[in-house]
């Protein structure tokens, strides 16, 4: 994955690469970043299955009931394969995994693949709208404001960034459907109507989720965009464009905007992946039916097959636009991938 730290104003340097013998530059960056993403899933996969099966409760709770017998409870486990112990439930689950397998529900029978095939499409719908949402604001306002540091709008954006870095998203979603309760009931609050059945309705059911999201998430690109334009106003290159007649505005867009924009790319990428995991709790709030929910649902049932795999697809949902970003950077900015 990118490797990341702020810089001195704020911004973000993409760390170097090992280099190996005999391969291109780009192409080791490539092979690192795939090799660092297959730790990580493998490690997440450690945490997953050691997360689910350290809470209170197991499956056999959910099919036996609180007044089973012992046999009864016997059975279900040993039928579930939870009397074997943990690495070999662990071994044999990965094995499952890697051949495609990702088991059963044991609430409804269904298939774990099925049950999250329905519902990731809403999951990547509502992120999407929240990443166009933040991205629309927070780079312009980051942009606007370095353009004019230290006046009214530079203070008013700054406010904003603390504001929404401050407030959980789960706050902004139960506050906007509380608004909009009020001040415009005939807007749908709750609830969720998928693009096939009813375009129109799904985009009314997608806005609130998707500011309540994109909001808070871009007050993040908002920061990094004006502490990175900051910096590059202090690039020679800069000075020479002024000194040659340009305006700020016009040395901005025509050298300023790509300089910068590598840092933001990164925080953009990586903030897609966060609105994916802060899926969780919006869609709760919202009632639309993701994997966000589905996994909420499998942890409180107790369905260890179903969250497990949930927690995996997440976490590879992060690693993977992770991945993507680290491709494009080097488009972005060639000298990445020679580093």
């Amino acid at each position: 994955m990118t490797d990341v730290a702020p810089g001195a104003m704020g911004s973000i340097r993409v760390g170097r690469t090992r280099r190996v013998a005999g391969l291109p530059p780009l192409l080791t960056f490539i092979i690192w970043r795939m090799l660092r993403g297959l730790g990580v899933l493998f490690a997440l996969s450690l945490l997953a299955f050691a997360l689910v099966h350290m809470l209170p409760g197991s499956p056999v709770d959910t099919l036996a009931g609180p007044y089973s017998d012992a046999a009864t409870r016997a059975q279900l486990t040993e039928d579930l394969g939870l009397n074997e112990p943990l690495p070999v439930q662990y071994v044999t689950w990965l094995g499952n995994m890697l051949h495609g397998d990702l088991g059963t529900s044991v609430f409804n029978g269904l298939p774990v693949s099925e049950l999250i095939g329905e519902r990731l499409p809403n999951t990547f719908e509502l992120a999407i709208f929240a990443t166009l949402i933040s991205i629309a604001w927070g780079v312009p306002a980051g942009a606007i404001a370095a353009l004019r540091r230290g006046r009214a709008f530079d203070v008013t954006a700054r406010s904003a960034t603390f504001a929404g870095l401050a407030i959980p998203v789960f706050v902004f979603g139960v506050g906007l459907v509380l608004l909009f309760s009020v001040f415009f009931p005939s807007w749908p609050t709750l609830g969720f109507v998928s693009f096939a059945d009813d375009p129109l309705k799904n985009l009314q059911t997608m806005i609130l989720p998707s500011i309540a999201l994109g909001l808070p998430l871009g007050s993040t690109l908002c920061r990094y965009m004006r502490s990175s334009m900051l910096e590059v106003y202090e690039q020679d290159f800069i000075r020479t464009a002024l000194a040659t007649g340009s305006t700020k505005l016009q040395a901005t867009m025509q050298h300023g905007i790509r300089n910068a924009a590598a840092p933001v790319a990164t925080v953009a990428g990586l903030q897609m992946a966060a609105i994916v995991g802060n899926s969780i709790l919006i869609e709760n709030v919202f009632a639309i039916p993701g994997i966000g929910q589905l996994t909420v649902t499998a942890i409180t049932q107790h369905d260890y097959a179903v969250a497990q795999a949930c927690i995996l697809v997440l976490g590879a949902t992060f690693v993977l636009l992770n991945f993507i970003v680290d491709l494009l950077l080097p488009l972005i900015d060639p000298k990445i991938g020679r580093d």
